[in-house]
C-alpha cells in the first residue's frame, strides 16, 4: 500500500541537498543509505561530526562566519594558519573552536517504529529522543556525546600553542570515538 509516509519519503529523498556542504559526509553515507533503504524510516538531515572554527558575530547560527570546517581529524598547523589568516583580516568577533559529534534526524512511519529504533539507539547514543510527533510521522534526533567548544581568539587574544595543541589532541580523540560509535550504530541498523 502506497501511503502518505511512503509518498513523503519518496518526495523528500528526491530533494536537492541544502546543507552548507551540499553532500552527505563520507562517514555518514553508509548509515544514511541503510536508514533510507528501510521502508519505515528516512533521514531528514545528517552530519557525521566535524571540527570547526567559527567567528561568532552573535549566538545565531546564520550570523557566524565559518572560517574552517573539516569532517575529519585536524592538526595544529591547520588551526594556527586559519587563525593567523583571519587575524590579518582583522578578527572583530570571538573565534570558537568546536568539535561536534554525529547528528541525525530520522523520520519514522509511526511511534511504534520510532520506539523500536530509539530503544536500540540509546545503547550507543544517550542523547537520542523524539523531537516531533504527529499523525503523519515521528522524527527522532540522535546526537553523539563527544564534543568540545571553547573560545580560541578574539581581536586581542589568541590561545597559546600548548593549549591549541591540547584542543587538537582531544578533538581528534573525540572524533575517533564518535566514528567508532557510528560503526556500532551501523551494526544495529543492519539488524533492524
Amino acid at each position: 500500500m502506497f501511503n502518505r509516509f511512503t509518498k513523503e519519503k519518496n518526495d523528500f529523498l528526491k530533494k536537492e541537498d541544502k546543507s552548507k556542504k551540499g553532500s552527505i559526509d563520507k562517514d555518514a553515507i553508509k548509515v544514511v543509505k541503510l536508514i533510507n533503504s528501510k521502508k519505515d524510516f528516512y533521514t531528514t538531515s545528517s552530519c557525521a561530526g566535524r571540527i570547526v572554527l567559527l567567528e561568532m558575530k552573535s549566538k545565531k547560527k546564520n550570523e557566524c562566519n565559518w572560517i574552517l570546517s573539516k569532517h575529519g581529524t585536524i592538526n595544529y598547523n591547520e588551526i594556527i594558519k586559519t587563525i593567523k589568516n583571519n587575524q590579518e583580516n582583522r578578527i572583530k568577533y570571538e573565534v570558537w573552536f568546536k568539535q561536534q559529534p554525529l547528528i541525525l534526524h530520522i523520520a519514522c512511519r509511526n511511534l511504534n517504529y520510532a520506539s523500536k529504533l530509539l530503544d536500540k539507539t540509546r545503547k550507543i547514543f544517550r542523547r537520542a529522543g523524539i523531537i516531533a510527533l504527529s499523525s503523519k510521522k515521528v522524527v527522532l534526533e540522535i546526537i553523539g556525546d563527544e564534543r568540545l567548544e571553547t573560545i580560541v581568539a578574539d581581536e586581542k587574544f589568541v590561545a597559546d600553542e600548548k593549549y591549541l595543541k591540547e584542543l587538537v589532541k582531544y578533538a581528534n580523540r573525540n572524533f575517533a570515538d564518535n566514528k567508532k560509535k557510528i560503526g556500532r550504530f551501523l551494526k544495529i541498523l543492519i539488524k533492524l
